[in-house]
């Protein structure tokens, strides 16, 4: 549900044009991602991903992703994520209202964005030791108050 958007901006974080990062290197091709949920109101349920991950020419990290959370049916979603700038990120992704606004620092991506149903979203995403994992987490709020919180492990799949 959550995990692509950062994936996605990781990709897209070259440090020079033509090269790729190390965070790059985690997410262009598959990752999938598991872990929980845990809402306000309805308490804790399961959600996983899987993502297919790649550059187009211009550098864009394009993003395909299936997610599955607990409960509801299975969404696709589609990223296009850009280098802004330095450490910045920007970009679009199918269900977020408006741009996709980060930075990335060292191993470790700060997104924001604002779903297109309501909730505004701070999500980070970081690479583990080894570069086989990365650990995300996202927290949504509504009108400042925080109603949900994800957290999943996302994987290298060969």
């Amino acid at each position: 549900m959550f995990i692509s958007v950062l994936v996605a901006v990781l990709l897209a974080a070259s440090p020079e044009p033509g090269s790729t990062s190390s965070i790059e290197r985690f997410f262009i091709g598959t990752t999938e991602g598991s872990g929980t949920v845990q809402m306000i109101a309805s308490g804790r349920h399961g959600v996983t991903d899987r993502s297919e991950g790649r550059k187009d020419a211009s550098g864009a990290l394009l993003l395909d992703q299936t997610v599955e959370e607990e409960g509801k049916p299975a969404r696709r979603r589609s990223w296009r994520l850009v280098r802004a700038g330095d450490n910045r990120i920007t970009g679009t992704i199918s269900d977020v209202k408006g741009t996709v606004e980060g930075e990335i620092a060292g191993d470790t991506i700060h997104l924001r964005y604002r779903m297109k149903d309501g909730p505004s979203v701070k999500q980070s995403i970081s690479i583990q030791p080894g570069g086989r994992t990365a650990k995300n987490r996202m927290t949504y709020h509504r009108f400042g108050l925080k109603v949900a919180t994800v957290e999943t492990v996302i994987r290298k799949v060969e």
